[in-house]
Order: structure tokens, then C-alpha cells, then sequence
């Protein structure tokens, strides 16, 4: 970068020892199997200073899993890698496997454009930048709010047994719900998963079979489920039956057409 001079040497991190970094926000790193960090300074003949920090995921998925944790809905998005988001001193982004964060210090007004310049130079030098997960279109559109969805990877609505999923928000009619979807790797897996759910709410349901379950959850209240197949669609804080409804056919057309 013109006008730029690295400052030191490159800082290497590793699962053992991210904590040294970030404290103790690497647990939420770890569950997204966190590989390797590197970290670089920058400055310039005005004093000003910029960080870059390259975290590896173990593949892109876990990369936008980690990103969608961090992204901040409110904030200014950039084409640059699969995407980005910029706020006064910082700017992130998500390129194949990593997930960026750089940030700025003493930048003025130049600011932004001092980030976004660094920004697209890291993204060309990591490489073939991907694309959001496929299954992210399988969504439906109306009522979706932007740049809400989420890949969780462990634990989803705080079940094991649930084991990874997405998540998005959405508005509608003045009111606030959550759609979510889990892929599993078979039928039989998303069975396995419907069994360990209704034991699991001590549900009166005993039949398993494709279709829908209106359940009461202790921790989340009612909940409609859509299971077909490989895929597990669900609803969250929605108590009107017909937009419950409504969404799971729309959920259930998407995924049909994958």
C-alpha cells in the first residue's frame, strides 16, 4: 500500500492460543472451527495506523457462520468479497474461508477510503472469494429483513440434537418473528432429530412421519415445524396460524426448487 509501512512483524495465533487476542470472545471463534489468525500493523508519516485481522475458518461455511455472528445489520455494506460492512474505524468482510477485520486509527476523514483500500488489496491476495451459502436463497423474501441471516453451528434454539442451522429475521404486519432451517445429511437424520425434539418437550406426539408439528416448546412457546426430507423448516414467535402457515408453504415451494 503507497504512503504505508508495515510496522513489526506479523503475530500468528493459533486455536490454543487466541485468547491472548480476543480474550474471551474466542470460544465463539472455536465453535466455528477457528484455524489460524495473523495479524499485521500498518502506519503512515502522519501516525495514523491500520490493523489487519485474517481469521481462517475451516471452510467458507463456518466463515460466514462467525461473520453473521459479527455483522451489524444497521450498518454501511460494500461489494467487496462475498461482502462487506463499514463503521467509523473498522471495516469486516468475508472472502472462501476467512472472515477480515480491519480497523483504523487517527484515519480522519479519510477513513473509509483508507479501509476500503486496504480491504480490496487483502481480498486479491486471499484469493477466490466464494459466495453466501446456497441454501441462504431458500428463504423467503417478503418480509425478510436484510442481512439478518445467521449460520449457527452448534446447538441450534439450544438443543445438541439440533445440531447446525440458519437462521433470518423477519417483519411483517407489526410483527417480529424468526425463520430457521436445518439440513440434515438424510431423512433418517432429521427423523432422528424430530424423535429427540418431542422427548426432549416431553410432547404427547408420538408419530413420526413428514409434514407439519405444532409444538409447545418450554423455552421458545409454540413452535411450527415443517420436516421434508433432508430439511427441517421452523417459525418462531409467530402466533397467527395463517402467516405461520403461509411461510412454511413458501419455505417448502424454495426448497423444492434447490
Amino acid at each position: 500500500m503507497a504512503g504505508w509501512k508495515q510496522s513489526g512483524e506479523v503475530d500468528t495465533f493459533n486455536p490454543k492460543n487466541l485468547y491472548e487476542y480476543i480474550n474471551g470472545a474466542a470460544d465463539l471463534y472455536l465453535t466455528y472451527d477457528f484455524e489460524e489468525l495473523k495479524v499485521v500493523e500498518y502506519q503512515n508519516e502522519k501516525k495514523a495506523s491500520v490493523t489487519v485481522d485474517v481469521y481462517r475458518q475451516k471452510t467458507p461455511l463456518l466463515a460466514f457462520g462467525i461473520y453473521s455472528q459479527e455483522r451489524l445489520s444497521g450498518a454501511k455494506f460494500l461489494d467487496i468479497g462475498v461482502q462487506a460492512y463499514y463503521e467509523k474505524g473498522f471495516l469486516n468482510f468475508l472472502t472462501g474461508p476467512y472472515y477480515v477485520k480491519i480497523s483504523a486509527v487517527n484515519t480522519g476523514p479519510e477513513d473509509q477510503d483508507v479501509l476500503i483500500a486496504f480491504a480490496k488489496k487483502v481480498a486479491e491476495n486471499l484469493g477466490p472469494k466464494g459466495s453466501f451459502p446456497a441454501i441462504l436463497s431458500s428463504f423467503p423474501v417478503e418480509g425478510k429483513k436484510k442481512n439478518s441471516e445467521m449460520f449457527i453451528s452448534k446447538n441450534l434454539l439450544g438443543y445438541a440434537f439440533f445440531q447446525s442451522g440458519f437462521t433470518a429475521d423477519y417483519g411483517l404486519q407489526g410483527k417480529n418473528f424468526k425463520l430457521f432451517i436445518i439440513e440434515g445429511r438424510s431423512k433418517d437424520e432429521c427423523r432422528d432429530m424430530i424423535e429427540k425434539y418431542l422427548q426432549a418437550i416431553k410432547s404427547p406426539r408420538k408419530e413420526i412421519t413428514e409434514g407439519r408439528y405444532i409444538l409447545s416448546d418450554p423455552h421458545h412457546g409454540e413452535i411450527e415445524l415443517q420436516w421434508r426430507g433432508r430439511y427441517i423448516c421452523g417459525i418462531l414467535n409467530l402466533n397467527e396460524a395463517s402467516l405461520r402457515l403461509r411461510y412454511l408453504k413458501l419455505f417448502e415451494e424454495r426448497l423444492l426448487k434447490k
